[in-house]
């Protein structure tokens, strides 16, 4: 079970981690955490997480694009 006040007690610190763009991982691991204390921190807070296949929208692998016939 996630400590409620570990959390409580970690959120200011871990939001402002996560909105300076480091992962909810880096942010467990910075503060000697779970990943799970480490997300309920800052969902506690009340920052919304982002979407994490978002940053992977719209790109493609090199090698995978489709070659054009000429």
């Amino acid at each position: 079970m996630v400590d409620l006040a570990k959390s409580k007690r970690l959120e200011p610190t871990a939001s402002k981690m996560y909105q300076a763009g480091l992962s909810i991982d880096a942010v467990a691991k910075e503060l000697g955490i779970t990943y799970r204390t480490a997300r309920k921190a800052i969902r506690g807070s009340g920052v919304i997480l982002r979407d994490p296949s978002a940053r992977l929208r719209g790109r493609t692998r090199p090698d995978k694009r489709k070659r054009s016939s000429t």
